[in-house]
């Protein structure tokens, strides 16, 4: 009896100890499922804020996938060596463009579309979940007809497409009061791409490359701290 005694023993100790591992192993796996789940919803998240982004109103903006930005759909087409949004060639009485009620129409249609930006930027804060970790990046690049104009340092187009993208900030700023550096959690970023930015639009012929005095829109969202529950 004694001898059996201990066998139950050493049977039970066993088998409690092996209950246990097994019991801290399903407790281990239960605490790693919570938290690939918080991880997942928080993925899909941000998954619909990009979402979001990406399907901005077609009509002022085309997604190119490739590069991932926002081609502005507005064509603009300035004067030779201009910046202004008030040098369209449209403004220019000299040519055979000339078309001021055009100019103002384009004028515009840029305006509505610094509108889209903004209602998409804070549409996506007033609904976003994780609005306290995230904030919006937005960069305005311009872009240069390849004519390669260049008189020196200060003159070329590379300067020219810098310049054409700050005066589309203070057009937004000055006539639509649209300004994206003082909304909050978004940031702005004001870029020149010259005659190498990518992409480039189609030559309309051997003589004409208008097509790329345009703008491209970058609006990226910016991914902060997701702090997740310690606890698990």
């Amino acid at each position: 009896m004694t001898t059996l005694f201990a066998i139950m023993l050493v049977l039970f100790a066993v088998s409690y100890s092996r209950f246990k591992v097994q019991r801290l192993e399903m407790e281990r796996l239960e605490m790693e499922r919570a938290r690939l789940e918080i991880y997942r919803d928080e993925y899909e998240r941000i998954q619909s804020i990009y979402r979001a982004v990406d399907n901005i109103d077609p009509e002022y903006f085309e997604f190119n996938e490739r590069y991932l930005k926002h081609i502005f759909r507005i064509q603009v087409t300035y004067q030779k060596e201009k910046f202004n949004l008030e040098s369209l060639v449209q403004d220019d009485s000299r040519s055979v463009e000339y078309n001021p009620t055009e100019a103002n129409a384009i004028r515009q249609r840029i305006k509505d579309a610094g509108e889209e930006i903004r209602r998409t930027i804070l549409n996506l804060q007033l609904n976003d979940s994780l609005r306290n970790s995230i904030k919006y990046l937005v960069v305005i690049e311009g872009q240069a007809s390849a004519d390669g104009w260049a008189q020196d340092d200060y003159r070329n187009n590379n300067v020219l497409s810098y310049l054409r993208a700050v005066k589309l900030h203070e057009f937004w700023r000055d006539e639509a009061g649209i300004d994206f550096s003082d909304m909050e959690k978004c940031e702005l970023v004001i870029s020149g791409s010259g005659e190498r930015g990518v992409p480039r639009a189609e030559r309309i012929s051997t003589e004409d490359d208008s097509r790329n005095q345009r703008f491209l829109i970058h609006i990226v969202p910016v991914i902060g701290n997701i702090h997740l529950n310690s606890s698990l």
